[in-house]
């Protein structure tokens, strides 16, 4: 029993500080459509990616919350929390654009269930400012 109440107030402050972290972070998912350069690269030095991507994203102060490889599509799914500063995320983003190995790569922001149901509810208040036009 002392272990399951110690374990649950570790997780908790851990959230509470996790939550704090949060704040100053955002959250987003990259998408990836790696060229037959990269697969040859991948081909003939095969290992786990995340660990490498890992390591830069938090050498930057950011944190990957998952990478996945699409099966059936070829396609990689990042998701990583940044600091949020606009300029510096735009600048992680460019990064991979001149780097050959991508057909394709999207950013794409997510927000938390809790963050949308907040923005539902200021809907009617942006759509009453906007009707004062």
């Amino acid at each position: 029993m002392k272990h399951l109440v110690l374990g649950s107030l570790i997780t908790l402050c851990g959230s509470f500080a996790f939550a704090e972290d949060a704040k100053n972070m955002r959250t987003f998912l990259f998408i990836g459509t790696p060229n037959s350069a990269a697969w040859e690269m991948q081909i003939a030095n095969p290992g786990d990616r995340a660990a490498t991507v890992k390591g830069g994203i938090e050498a930057l102060g950011g944190k990957l919350l998952s990478y996945y490889w699409g099966f059936g599509n070829g396609k990689n799914y990042i998701t990583v929390s940044l600091p949020d500063d606009p300029t510096f995320i735009q600048a992680f983003y460019l990064t991979r654009l001149g780097d050959g190995v991508l057909d394709d790569y999207q950013m794409i922001e997510l927000m938390s269930s809790a963050d949308m149901g907040t923005a539902l509810e200021r809907v009617s208040d942006v759509k009453a400012a906007d009707d004062m036009k």
